[in-house]
């Protein structure tokens, strides 16, 4: 047994591990300090600190399911408690849906096992099913059957082993009345981190438990967020105020954006919080969302992007659950100006008053997959954000970069005869042919295909392919080679040069890969932030504030495939706010820096600048036009109605595969694109749109591209 002492001015406390029947719990020894009232201030941080060395938590659904819940450990009452431990969270890579809230056992004696009682209203009736996730591992269960042995529900990185967490399927008894199980906790200690307990008074340090003051130079408190602020869209309609977002910000979806409630610390009221007031003022802000626009992007991206519906304007028709994972967001973007008119977010999970804490600790543990992000601005890092075919738009203007030094790669874009194609192609040594559906063609190694095995050959046009036909039928091993006749890393030769060259700094490969360069200079690598210039300059930002985006990323490049790969949009993460820039820098011509925040406290936000593209755009355009034409998203836009916004419509749609599922290859999903002015009668802005869904059986033409066609017929009907 260790002992740590620590000496006060006027009486002395110990702490102490002591190990009994293979558990350690702290115990405070020390007679005057005891007796003493600063005594109940170490008791309590000594009882906290025991509560938490072993957890043992379970929950139900269906929620209907009533009782009172009973627990026993040794055969004595155990106290009970809702609070779960911040590390508790690290059990699970996604927040749990659907069920009712956690109960913990609070405090444990030296006993290891312990008995968790669910007593029944009534007697059990045949067939009744409960299930209960379970932190902790079961041993028994009396008064019920399981269904099989318990299912491993631990996700998270933190994991001990899969087992850690488990789901218990059981068919109640008929005519019990309890159902009780058996189990042993889970020990803390491998899934806490030193960070979660930075508030503590009590650590652990070589094995020895030790006693610590906070230090002044911690993190700061967070102020209270004063009720006065006050949130309003572009139009002045109330969105946020007296501490809670209004019930027609919640309906459109901005309740995770705006904050929930006052200790929502990194919503954009919890920003705000942050910002000296002059004289304790009030703060007062506009943001560049319009609610009309808002509220329909929530429900057309909650019938057609979760579930698969159709919207008719009014309501959803048809459609299906949403798979386990499925995320789905919408942008749409004033092209000009870079005002985001809607930011709609679903499937990271639903946030209430019964689930504040856990999500609270989820948020805190896991930022990036969190319900407190709007996936609209946000993306977690993972596989299932690559932007697939829609960012053959950015290679296609990388090729337009390269195109300006190299005039053979300037007439392969124009559009060459077949037969020339495939000559410069011999000529340079690259395995490609327009009659074949893989690139490199004839080889079992890594290789690119077309969609559905489809030859280059019929996608010519008047006996000629060039980059607006590759666009508009997203031709993947087009794009895949002419991205290696770009790439100077490869010293033009496809047996030479060294694709995984790593930059020392950002952009320092800019030069000899002209589609990074063209990737990072839409802004690929930049974390967005939306204040329109208004936060000061020393502004403590942090990483998951609202006004600030997940940076887009390409995954590091070591061969010569992940070289092609990136070329057709795989291995990398974006968000919907940013292949939005992307589809309005095409349209515009140039780059405008997005915004959300208007104005503030009687400040406007700064104009905006549209830095200049500097490469030819039309037939990148051609191109995107073809897609909507007659392209990959030619369907979705034929609907009654679509006929103005057809007409004036270019887009790019986006399947990026991710996993198998039950036989089948579920994908990431996307469509971007710009509506020319005067499309819609009165609307003189050109306006950007980039939506996304995930977990998708479906191609970007399917599933995506009706969700913006859906958004902008809503503002058809609705006006500018």
């Amino acid at each position: 047994m260790g002992q740590v002492r620590r000496f006060f001015p006027a009486a002395r406390v110990c702490l102490e591990w002591h190990n009994k029947a293979g558990r350690r719990n702290a115990r405070l020894t020390g007679t005057p300090l005891y007796r003493m009232a600063d005594g109940s201030f170490v008791r309590e941080q000594v009882r906290v600190f025991n509560s938490e060395r072993r957890l043992l938590a379970w929950r139900i659904r269906p929620l209907a399911a009533q009782g009172e819940w009973q627990a026993s450990v040794g055969g004595a009452p155990a106290a009970l408690s809702a609070s779960m431990p911040l590390a508790a969270s690290r059990l699970f890579a996604e927040l749990p849906e659907g069920w009712a809230p956690w109960v913990r056992i609070a405090a444990w004696s030296d006993a290891g096992a312990a008995c968790i009682t669910l007593v029944l209203p009534r007697p059990a009736q045949a067939g009744e099913r409960v299930q209960l996730m379970l932190a902790g591992r079961v041993l028994a269960v009396d008064g019920a059957r399981l269904n099989g042995p318990p299912a491993d529900a631990c996700t998270g990185r933190a994991c001990p082993s899969r087992g850690a967490a488990q789901l218990l399927d059981l068919d109640l008894m008929p005519g019990t009345r309890s159902l009780t199980v058996h189990a042993s906790p889970l020990d803390m200690a491998a899934l806490a981190n030193p960070a979660d307990q930075q508030y503590r008074h009590i650590r652990v340090e070589a094995g020895r438990l030790a006693w610590h003051t906070l230090r002044s130079g911690g993190a700061p408190a967070q102020p209270r967020l004063p009720a006065a602020i006050r949130l309003a869209d572009r139009n002045g309609v109330l969105l946020w105020s007296g501490g809670t977002p209004t019930a027609a910000a919640i309906d459109a979806g901005l309740a995770p954006l705006l904050g929930l409630r006052r200790d929502h610390a990194n919503s954009l009221a919890g920003m705000l919080a942050r910002l000296p007031s002059p004289a304790g003022a009030p703060h007062e802000a506009r943001l560049s969302l319009d609610l009309v626009l808002q509220a329909a992007s929530q429900r057309i991206l909650e019938c057609i992007g979760m579930r698969r519906g159709i919207w008719d304007g009014s309501k959803c028709h048809g459609g299906q659950p949403a798979p386990p994972g499925r995320q789905a967001g919408i942008v749409l973007v004033d092209a000009a100006s870079g005002d985001i008119l809607a930011a709609a977010g679903a499937g990271s999970g639903t946030v209430t008053a019964a689930n504040w804490d856990e999500v609270r600790n989820f948020d805190r543990t896991n930022p990036a997959r969190s319900p407190l992000r709007l996936p609209a601005f946000q993306h977690d890092g993972g596989a299932h954000r690559s932007p697939g075919s829609t960012f053959k738009v950015i290679s296609a203007l990388g090729l337009e970069l390269a195109a300006q030094r190299d005039a053979r790669l300037d007439g392969l874009l124009a559009g060459l005869p077949l037969d020339a194609i495939n000559e410069m192609a011999a000529q340079r040594g690259f395995a490609f042919q327009t009659n074949a559906a893989a690139y490199p063609a004839n080889t079992r190694l890594a290789h690119i295909t077309n969609y559905r095995d489809q030859h280059l050959d019929r996608r010519a046009q008047d006996g000629r392919l060039g980059l607006a036909q590759a666009l508009s039928y997203s031709l993947n091993t087009w794009f895949a080679w002419s991205g290696e006749l770009a790439d100077r890393s490869l010293f033009g030769r496809p047996d030479g040069g060294a694709p995984d060259l790593q930059p020392l700094e950002e952009g320092a490969l800019d030069t000899v890969r002209p589609i990074a360069g063209m990737a990072r200079r839409l802004g690929f690598g930049r974390a967005w932030r939306l204040d329109g210039g208004l936060l000061p300059a020393d502004y403590a930002w942090q990483q998951w504030d609202a006004l600030q985006a997940s940076p887009a990323r390409i995954d590091p490049v070591h061969t010569r495939h992940e070289l092609r790969q990136m070329a057709i949009g795989l291995r990398m993460q974006a968000t919907p706010l940013q292949m939005a820039l992307v589809s309005a820098a095409v349209g515009q011509g140039g780059v405008a820096a997005p915004r959300l925040l208007l104005a503030l406290d009687g400040h406007d936000a700064h104009e905006a600048v549209v830095e200049p593209l500097g490469v030819r755009l039309d037939r990148v355009r051609a191109g995107m036009k073809g897609v909507v034409d007659a392209g990959t998203a030619a369907g979705a836009f034929r609907g009654q109605g679509l006929r103005d916004i057809r007409r004036g419509m270019s887009g790019k749609t986006g399947t990026a595969p991710t996993i198998s599922a039950g036989g089948r290859e579920l994908s990431t999903v996307w469509f971007t694109g710009w509506l020319e002015p005067g499309s819609i009668p009165g609307e003189k802005r050109r306006l950007a749109v980039a939506a996304f869904a995930s977990h998708s059986e479906a191609t970007g033409g399917e599933h995506a591209a009706p969700m913006a066609a859906a958004l902008l017929a809503a503002l058809a009907t609705t006006g500018p």
